[in-house]
């Protein structure tokens, strides 16, 4: 009972759980960008006798999401992942609310004369992320994995990102990823204190720079493919 009001009922308690459910998101975002890759792989890349009769683009990132859908430990981490989303979100939501109660605060900000923007509108960021993964799962993940009405991701994908508006969408999503990973990568290691106070400046330097590589990477996908 105790760990239980521990996680849910403090202020500690729930930036610990904001960080575990935070970072456990970011392990997701790595290894989708990673599968997302082989979207903007020339097909010249694959050599019929390397790579086993898969000879293109299309071939390999259908393959490889028939492999996320049908391998079972794949999809029990997928559902632990949505629970994470979830609480994510909640939690988020419970800790702006008591802030903005308490002291009238934004989300994880004591001190706006030295916190950064958006450090003080990660709440605002949390939306905009939030309607993107709506938008997101909504074009892809329901129609191919839930309905089932689209049985080849790769066209999907494709045709999808052919529609400037969802481009745009798309960009504006990742953006407001890239602020929200910024400033989350710094906040989840000082509310588990994983790292001394007197390196959290190298931690800050690391949030930034892999924030910066994981917004530029997934922002020229559709990019790519808008011109493909």
């Amino acid at each position: 009972m105790a760990i239980k009001k521990g996680l849910f009922k403090t202020s500690v308690g729930r930036k610990n759980l904001m960080a575990v459910t935070g970072l456990f998101i970011i392990f997701f975002l790595i290894i989708h960008l990673v599968g997302n890759l082989i979207l903007i792989i020339p097909n010249s890349f694959f050599p019929i006798e390397f790579w086993g009769g898969v000879a293109n683009t299309h071939d390999m990132y259908n393959a490889y999401s028939h492999f996320l859908v049908h391998f079972w430990p794949v999809t029990l981490v997928a559902w632990v992942l949505y629970v994470a989303i979830i609480t994510h979100i909640i939690d988020a939501a419970l800790i702006t609310i008591n802030n903005w109660k308490t002291s009238g605060d934004k989300y994880l900000v004591t001190d706006n004369s030295t916190s950064t923007w958006y450090s003080r509108n990660m709440g605002v960021l949390g939306t905009i992320i939030g309607v993107f993964l709506i938008i997101h799962m909504a074009q892809f993940w329901l129609q191919y994995k839930v309905l089932k009405v689209e049985h080849d991701l790769y066209e999907l994908v494709l045709v999808t990102f052919k529609t400037w508006w969802f481009v745009l969408i798309y960009e504006i999503g990742i953006i407001a990823l890239g602020f929200h990973l910024v400033h989350g990568i710094e906040s989840a290691h000082r509310s588990l204190g994983i790292y001394p106070k007197k390196i959290m400046k190298i931690i800050k330097y690391i949030a930034l720079c892999f924030s910066l590589v994981m917004a530029i990477l997934y922002a020229i996908i559709p990019i790519i493919l808008y011109f493909k």
